[in-house]
């Protein structure tokens, strides 16, 4: 077994936002010659004895944290000499049981802020403050891409998309609303996940409401943005339905496209200042939008901030490794 175990999910063409970001650390680290092994966090329980066992050096956690990462933390804390390393991607520890707050889990954690209910199931962790992004370069496209939504664009109006899981939790009510405000002055498309089913009903209240929903795979993700005058993002943040800082707005931000967020996770810190990104509370979500269709263009975010790089993370893995 190698030195340094990383539980994660990791494949070669990931859509998910917590599969894109560790399938780049993992790879930057195997490219600087790191060995590593990667265990899928759905063997993380079974494996236990085993980790005991093999006495890694390290342990790096690049989903969640949630409940099976807090007491498996606990447990190899307890038996073994591994350093642990939460990378707090999508924390989900807001109400654990009351038998496993105040235990010696993570050594380290790394996140884009620190929250009460990590320092509750990590007591004595030391945190690292970085915003966990995307790798700019993901965010290529070829010179022979071609728009996206031909049909739509024929009708020369402003189009603003939405790129997600087809989930209630996703707030996409508010694309809904923002439709109806807009009314033939501009378009709305929701590039649905080809790897998760939409939740029962949610597509055809969608197409109802005058929202176009695609679905299937787009193998270069950038044309999606490029061809797009609007990013919007209508997560509420009392819903927790994506990852703290989520891949969308990142990648948007990335290839210039213009963006509407609501005020969910780290989206407020994390582009505080950046040209081109709207954030608002989910009540003045829709009026937002349709104020923007009016007053289009819209001024463009110059790329990814360089405090949004993921590679960040894996220098700050690096340092911590040595």
């Amino acid at each position: 077994m190698a030195e340094t175990i990383i539980v994660a999910d990791y494949t070669h063409a990931p859509s998910e936002g917590i599969n894109v970001i560790s399938k780049t650390i993992i790879d930057d680290l195997r490219n600087g010659g790191y060995d590593l092994d990667v265990m899928p966090p759905s063997e993380m329980l079974k494996s236990i004895p085993r980790l005991l066992l093999k006495q890694p050096r390290r342990i790096i956690f690049t989903h969640g944290p949630g409940v099976r990462t807090v007491f498996t933390s606990w447990i190899l804390r307890l038996f073994s000499g591994a350093k642990i390393i939460w990378l707090a991607t999508r924390p989900d520890v807001a109400t654990p049981p009351e038998w496993l707050k105040g235990r010696k889990t993570a050594h380290i954690v790394i996140g884009n802020r620190p929250r009460p209910e990590l320092s509750a199931v990590a007591p004595d962790a030391s945190f690292v403050r970085q915003f966990i992004g995307i790798a700019p370069e993901r965010l290529q496209v070829s010179d022979n891409a071609t728009p996206m939504w031909p049909e739509l664009r024929q009708r020369q109006v402003p189009i603003a998309v939405h790129v997600g899981h087809l989930r209630r939790s996703r707030g996409l009510d508010l694309l809904i609303e923002a439709k109806k405000m807009i009314g033939d002055r501009g378009e709305i498309v929701v590039q649905g996940s080809p790897n998760f089913p939409p939740d029962p009903g949610i597509t055809e209240e969608l197409r109802s409401g005058g929202v176009h929903v695609m679905n299937g795979h787009v193998s270069e993700i950038s044309r999606i943005y490029r061809s797009a005058d609007l990013y919007l993002f209508p997560v509420k943040p009392e819903d927790r339905g994506a990852i703290d800082l989520p891949l969308s707005v990142l990648e948007a931000t990335a290839c210039g496209c213009p963006v509407i967020s609501t005020d969910f996770g780290a989206i407020p810190e994390a582009f505080d200042g950046v040209a081109g990104v709207t954030i608002v509370n989910s009540a003045d979500f829709a009026k937002t939008v349709s104020d923007a269709i009016l007053r289009m263009p819209l001024v463009r975010p110059i790329g990814l901030p360089e405090h949004l790089d993921v590679h960040r993370i894996t220098d700050i893995l690096r340092d911590l490794m040595r």
